[in-house]
């Protein structure tokens, strides 16, 4: 009983380091040439302003008809 649950925990493990893996390869590449770097700086800008809109905007509490 107890293999299945360090086969699980294993499996666990190794998407973990997989994931790791291949974030951090993606990190560098797009942090290793500036047209992408401020391609990312603008998606963020917008991503942040969208964001701020959204969860400044205030709902109608008027309509109760």
């Amino acid at each position: 009983m107890l293999l299945p649950v360090k086969f699980i925990a294993a499996n666990i493990f190794v998407a973990g380091m997989t994931a790791g893996v291949a974030g951090g390869a993606a990190a560098v590449y797009i942090l290793s040439d500036a047209e992408r770097r401020d391609k990312l700086k603008d998606c963020a800008e917008k991503v942040g302003k969208t964001c701020k809109n959204l969860l400044n905007s205030k709902p109608d509490a008027g309509s109760f008809e």
